[in-house]
């Protein structure tokens, strides 16, 4: 009978083709991983544009009509960065003194009829205070007439300070964002990775706002206002870095930047269609004096021009992102990047004004 060998593989052989398959194993890894990673930077740039494109049409929604606008920091409305709500109504009676203090609607018989209004307060948050998170927008709204001043008690129907953003923007499990706001157009730029004692990690990209990383102030005006919108992943492990006597926030990627530009209809329409070319607000009758009815006038001064500065009954400039330093009532904003400060615009339109 003819004996059948059964050939197998040898160990010298195994150990040759788990090698082979090791070696291919690792090729196969090093072409995924950037695949990979390209589809995931690219499902975030997708996502990313969909919320910051959404949260671009509201902010020119809200803003592009205002017919006066203030444009504000918080750490310029108070020093700690926390904002009240005894603040915010001082801040709309403020507003309401410099725009429509004793304007007039008309005179009947002996008595004028104050002007009605409403003073809207948009708010975008960049440090969680307790009630809204960090990346989310709110508003509230003040109704107001021209002779009363305005307290809690006039905030419409009694609402409060209200979210504006779908909660779905912070509640996605599968890919939760921070939202980083921050005012002007700049620019993300790659910088150094942040030390390891911050949460640095090697071989990670990290990027950050141009004008943040140089400590450069941000540019704006009634004809350049524009909010950065700055999209990380939840996870995306933003590091606050001081470098050079100033802190600047680092970016781990994968994080978008959307530029939201906010042209200002009313108000440039108003500066290029006025002989001085200023911001000015809009001229209205005023009565100096809500008990003395024959003293109606057009807020000019006696020369029939704006006064010099903003007096009782004047329309106060139409857009204000300075304030008045020797004023600690008019506050302003800050040009230099900081996500610690939340951003202010507080804005009325005609088209709520009788």
């Amino acid at each position: 009978m003819k004996k059948i060998m059964k050939k197998g593989f040898t160990l010298v052989e195994l150990i040759v083709v788990m090698a082979v398959f090791s070696l291919l194993l690792v090729g196969v890894m090093a072409l995924t991983g950037p695949v990979s990673r390209m589809f995931s930077n690219t499902s975030l740039a997708e996502k990313t544009y969909s919320y910051a494109n959404n949260i671009q049409i509201y902010l020119q929604g809200k803003l592009e009509y205002a017919e006066d606008i203030y444009v504000l920091t918080s750490d310029k409305i108070n020093p700690t960065g926390v904002v009240t709500d005894v603040q915010k109504d001082a801040l709309a009676e403020q507003f309401r003194k410099d725009h429509f203090l004793n304007t007039v609607v008309s005179k009947t018989g002996s008595s004028t009829l104050p002007l009605h209004g409403k003073i809207h307060i948009y708010r975008l948050v960049n440090k969680d205070d307790g009630e809204f998170q960090a990346g989310q927008i709110t508003h509230r709204m003040y109704e107001f007439d021209s002779a009363s001043p305005i307290t809690g008690a006039t905030l419409i129907d009694g609402s409060d300070e209200v979210s504006e953003l779908n909660p779905t923007f912070f509640d996605n499990r599968v890919s939760p964002y921070n939202f980083s706001y921050a005012l002007g157009s700049t620019e993300l730029v790659v910088v150094d990775t942040p030390p390891a004692s911050l949460g640095g990690q090697q071989g990670e990209v990290y990027r950050a706002l141009e004008n943040d990383f140089t400590n450069s102030l941000v540019n704006i005006s009634a004809s350049t206002l524009a909010v950065s919108i700055v999209i990380d992943k939840g996870n995306g492990g933003a590091i606050d870095v001081t470098s050079g006597g100033h802190t600047y926030r680092a970016f781990r990627n994968p994080v978008a930047l959307q530029i939201a530009n906010l042209p200002l209809t009313n108000i440039a329409f108003r500066a290029k269609n006025s002989n001085s070319g200023s911001y000015k607000g809009v001229r209205r009758p005023y009565c100096p004096d809500m008990t003395n009815t024959d003293d109606i006038k057009i807020q000019l001064d006696s020369g029939g021009a704006y006064a010099a500065t903003p007096v009782i009954g004047n329309a106060g400039v139409a857009y204000d992102d300075a304030g008045d330093p020797s004023d600690p009532t008019k506050y302003g904003a800050n040009k230099n990047v900081d996500f610690n400060n939340d951003i202010y615009f507080v804005c009325c339109y005609t088209d709520e004004l009788d």
